[in-house]
C-alpha cells in the first residue's frame, strides 16, 4: 500500500514537511507526488453530468530527511511548464522586462494579461472575472502520495 499524507509546512528553498515519518514507513529517497486534495471536477460534454474528479499533480518531492512523525522533502518540479517558479515572481519579471522595453508607464502586466496604461483594454484577470490563482504552487494541506519507482 502506498503511503499517503499531507503537506504540513512549506519551507524555503522548495522544501516541504510531510506529516508522515518513520513510524509510517517513510525512508530517505522515497518519492511523493503532491496534488490538490479536492481535485478538479470533470463534466461530460454530452450530458452535462459530473464524471467525478481528477488529481492534478503539482510537483514531485524526494524525501531527504526522516523523523519519527514527519519527513522533509525537496520539490523536484511541477506539472506546469513554469517549473517550481511562483507565477507572481514570473509576472514581476515580465513587468520589469516590459518596463525596460516600453518605459515605466507603457504596459502593465496584470494576471498575465497586458493593457496599455491609458486604454480600456481588459487584462486576462478582468476577462475571467477575478484574480488568478497559481494552482501549481504547493500549499499546506495539499495531499501527498508515495510514487513507486520502477
Amino acid at each position: 500500500m502506498a503511503i499517503e499524507g499531507k503537506v504540513a509546512k512549506v519551507l524555503a528553498n522548495n522544501t516541504i514537511v510531510i506529516n508522515r515519518g518513520r513510524d509510517a514507513g517513510v525512508r530517505p529517497g522515497m518519492l511523493f507526488e503532491v496534488f490538490s486534495p479536492e481535485g478538479e471536477e470533470v463534466w461530460d460534454p454530452d450530458t452535462g453530468e459530473t464524471l467525478g474528479t481528477v488529481e492534478d499533480v503539482k510537483a514531485r518531492a524526494e524525501v531527504t530527511e526522516v523523523r519519527e512523525r514527519f519527513s522533509i522533502a525537496r520539490l523536484q518540479g511541477t506539472a506546469t511548464p513554469f517549473g517550481v517558479m511562483d507565477l507572481g515572481e514570473m509576472q514581476e519579471n515580465l513587468q520589469r522586462i516590459f518596463s525596460q522595453m516600453f518605459g515605466e508607464g507603457g504596459v502593465q502586466i496584470r494576471g498575465f494579461g497586458m493593457t496599455s496604461s491609458g486604454g480600456d483594454e481588459e487584462d486576462l484577470e478582468s476577462m475571467l472575472g477575478g484574480p488568478l490563482k497559481d494552482l501549481s504552487k504547493v500549499q499546506v494541506g495539499d495531499a501527498v502520495r508515495e510514487v513507486r519507482r520502477r
